[in-house]
């Protein structure tokens, strides 16, 4: 039997509570009243033609049509995106882009309508919170130098999930699928006068890739007014929680041949809770000029119960568990202000805006009460244990960041857009206990950083256009790599790369394409040292270079096909203090192929998609053969398909079918964090969208 202890009742669900009552009975038809959204890719017809980097829009009609199982499945067949598989649904996804980090997505800036969504962006970016892809209107990407406007991580680029707006009506979505997959999605929207609020309630749970059943349930309350003709002000809550048998352990590689379907830690959990309140405004002037400012707030807690194993030819569980409980404070607020000026004589756009973040992480680790019973055993004083902590932590980050950018006009198809960002942080760490002794100490580290980039765009005619960047990328070091475990300052740099761009996009009557050359040069980017006890520590410099490759084909008569290629030939370590100089870096496949061959017409469409991923290192050492824990090794090509249909049964009800791994095949995903992670078997799922 599974025993929660749940940590009380938050004031922000209080705040969700009251905010639905006022929206319902305020003076309640302005449909084309929006809330004011912080976007990283301008959506306008014009931004193939000025944006001066590589990007992306993953499309509503892409979403409904293809029916991701998750955001990380959405972007699996994203130009530069490597997706790597540890739970199958993309709960805890691990992103990398580029060949740049797959560790938790910490690479990687993810944010929800501008936020930043990272339970603890500085003090813990791992990607343990992920919003349902169902509640999503569009995907943004952005990987050239406009990602310096954002942060705190401008290392791979930014992904920016833009949440559907309120609309008129009802719908109510029904899905089922293999692995005893069940949800149900029921929004409701209405605008009257100067007024547009919806909410949206998901249910869906089901057993589980390899025997880890969830239960995630996600609430989404939005409303707007418009103030006057130049002001809107808007609002949106959350509330999302989900309870998972997600394990941190994979399998051997005995295990792995023998039943690659199976999971050893049955017992281990996390128990998710996040809470969050956005409050938007946006202003425009008569004269063109916007402000948009808005102001993120959220608390979560994130427990994370593992059973302790042994780990040989079979992984070997013990009789005891270890809690890992964090709970997270996040703010901040972000205005930014967009303004057509004359300088010099010429046409420019000016972007600035300032952001200022706090946020706080408590921390602790803790002996359970037993195997199944989650919650801290206060009488357990053994070894690095005292009175059950084995862990207690607070840790602390603020950060003040100003950016600025100004695209000018040099001829009529010419831009220049010059940038910078100033971003200055503390962080601060305070250790009450560590392995069961008291430490009592508080120390602190700062930094000031500035990041300057540079974009230039083309436009040799209305259907092809250039671009080229050169920015700096940068990431601080989460505060526990900052502060070491005795209170030390650890003194690590923060990764700094400096990245290039050039490509070519175009748009005609049946093609979209975009083809870009890139390079990522670290100066210093954070790795574990083997000579360190495991530690991380300044790695030295690497280098990641290649191109990618996406197109969309109308081919006509309702026949269309879609892909990208990205050829990574070099992602290796160009100099490092312990001899790996010139090895490959660890989950950075050389190729990466996606091609999706689609029919459609007005009442029905369906498509059948194809991926392949080419071998990848799982260690900084190039080992070739596969340990017997199956955490070190050569991980093989692999390549899957996918199937997906659509059919509209009236004007009130649509019919979707989409069916992932189609053939079964069995691979390999990961080896990290603690074995083998075969990616998720053939996923069918089936879903009835009724509207009225």
């Amino acid at each position: 039997m599974i025993i929660r202890i749940k940590k009380g009742f938050s004031l922000n669900k209080i705040v969700l509570s009251l905010s639905v009552a006022a929206l319902v009975c305020a003076n309640l038809h302005a449909e084309n009243i929006k809330l004011p959204t912080i976007n990283i890719v301008a959506t306008d017809d014009n931004y193939l033609s000025l944006i001066s980097g590589s990007s992306t829009l993953i499309t509503q009609e892409t979403l409904e049509e293809t029916k991701p199982l998750s955001l990380q499945d959405a972007l699996k067949k994203t130009p530069g995106i490597h997706a790597v598989e540890t739970d199958g649904y993309g709960f805890y996804p691990r992103i990398s882009i580029r060949g740049i980090g797959s560790d938790m997505s910490k690479k990687v800036l993810l944010l929800e309508d501008g936020a930043p969504i990272a339970l603890g962006p500085y003090t813990d970016p791992a990607a343990y919170y992920h919003p349902p892809v169902e509640r999503m209107e569009r995907i943004e990407v952005l990987k050239g130098s406009g990602s310096l406007a954002h942060g705190p991580s401008t290392i791979g680029g930014a992904i920016n999930y833009i949440t559907k707006q309120p609309k008129d009506g009802s719908n109510i979505v029904m899905s089922v699928g293999n692995f005893d997959y069940k949800s149900l999605l029921a929004d409701y929207g209405a605008s009257v006068d100067n007024y547009t609020f919806s909410v949206s309630a998901l249910k869906k749970e089901g057993d589980g890739w390899r025997n880890m059943p969830f239960s995630a349930t996600d609430v989404v309350l939005k409303g707007a007014v418009a103030l006057n003709d130049n002001n809107i002000l808007g609002i949106k809550l959350t509330h999302y929680e989900n309870d998972a048998a997600h394990t941190y352990l994979g399998l051997t590689q005995k295990e792995y041949e023998e039943d690659y379907k199976q999971n050893k830690a049955v017992n281990d959990m996390i128990f998710l809770d996040r809470d969050s309140v956005d409050l938007t405004h946006e202003f425009i002037s008569d004269a063109g000029m916007s402000i948009k400012t808005l102001a993120y707030y959220n608390e979560a807690t994130r427990d994370w119960w593992r059973q302790n194993f042994t780990s040989g030819v079979y992984n070997t569980m013990k009789t005891d568990t270890d809690g890992r409980l964090r709970d997270f404070q996040v703010m901040g607020v972000d205005s930014r202000l967009s303004l057509a000026h004359k300088l010099f004589g010429i046409t420019n756009q000016l972007e600035t805006g300032v952001r200022f973040h706090a946020e706080t992480m408590q921390n602790k680790r803790v002996r359970a009460i037993g195997v199944t019973t989650y919650a801290t055993d206060t009488s357990y004083s053994t070894g690095n244990y005292l009175n059950g902590y084995r862990e207690k932590d607070t840790r602390e980050a603020k950060a003040l960041a100003f950016f600025a950018e100004n695209r000018f006009e040099i001829t009529g198809n010419t831009f220049i857009t010059p940038g910078f960002r100033v971003e200055t942080y503390e962080q601060k760490r305070e250790i009450d206990s560590w392995n069961g002794a008291l430490v009592g100490t508080t120390t602190k580290t700062d930094n000031t950083e500035f990041i300057p980039g540079l974009g230039l765009t083309h436009i040799i005619n209305k259907e092809v256009t250039l671009f080229a960047g050169v920015h700096k990328g940068f990431a601080p070091p989460r505060v526990q790599d900052a502060v070491s475990n005795n209170g030390s300052a650890v003194e690590l740099d923060a990764e700094r790369s400096t990245n290039y761009e050039v490509g070519v996009r175009g748009k005609t009557s049946n093609v979209t394409y975009e083809v870009t050359a890139f390079r990522l040069d670290f100066e210093n980017q954070i790795a574990t040292s083997s000579n360190s006890g495991g530690m991380l520590t300044n790695a030295g410099a690497t280098l990641n270079q290649g191109i990618e490759f996406g197109a969309d084909v109308d081919l006509g008569s309702g026949f269309g096909v879609g892909g990208n290629y990205t050829y990574l030939p070099y992602a290796e370590i160009t100099s490092n203090n312990e001899g790996r100089d010139g090895n490959r870096l660890s989950y950075a496949p050389e190729h990466l192929v996606n091609i999706t061959v689609g029919y459609k017409q007005q009442k029905w469409g369906t498509g059948v998609g194809y991926s392949y991923v080419s071998e990848q290192y799982s260690d900084f050492l190039e080992t070739k053969d596969g340990s017997a824990n199956g955490k070190i090794g050569i991980i093989p090509s692999y390549s899957l398909w996918d199937v997906n249909a659509w059919y509209v049964l009236n004007k009130n009800a649509k019919l979707n079918m989409a069916i992932k791994n189609l053939t079964d095949e069995k691979y390999i995903a990961s080896r990290a964090p603690e074995g083998i992670n075969p990616g998720i078997g053939l996923n069918a799922q089936a879903s009835l969208k009724i509207s009225f």
